[in-house]
């Protein structure tokens, strides 16, 4: 049935050894994007610095598939936000939510215009995140 849960049993009535019954202890299997508390989902999301500066629409994989989820600028590293009911069932039929961590990635290789551009930012920028310690 719809919404297992670790440790939840399942009792076959007549299906065991005998015609006695048979259980079932359910283990929900890890997933490698995906991480179940309680009905909640929680996910990593990598995104691009420029995406967190500029922020926009992003696609973001839920059980259900991709849904659009609209970014603010500026954001940063940590922060979450919550998909409404995009969660794990319960054995009603109610959903919990899906949690979104925002995980800003540098890329490690860049093309020749790629560098380029950074350099170029580099000497325009006046945003310093370390002024508060000098």
């Amino acid at each position: 049935p719809p919404g297992m849960i670790d440790g939840q049993r399942i009792r076959l009535k007549e299906q065991g050894l005998d015609g006695g019954d048979l259980y079932l202890k359910i283990i929900v299997a890890r997933h490698p994007f995906f991480d179940l508390q309680g009905f909640d989902i929680y996910c990593h999301l990598p995104i691009t610095p420029v995406e967190a500066v500029m922020g926009g629409s992003l696609q973001v994989p839920t059980i259900d598939g991709l849904v659009n989820m609209n970014l603010p600028s500026g954001i940063k590293s940590g922060q979450r936000f919550k998909l409404a009911n995009k969660g794990y069932p319960d054995s009603r039929g109610d959903r919990g939510d899906q949690l979104v961590e925002i995980q800003i990635v540098a890329p490690r290789e860049l093309s020749e215009q790629e560098k380029e551009l950074y350099k170029k930012l580099k000497e325009l920028e006046t945003f310093n995140p370390r002024k508060h310690m000098l």
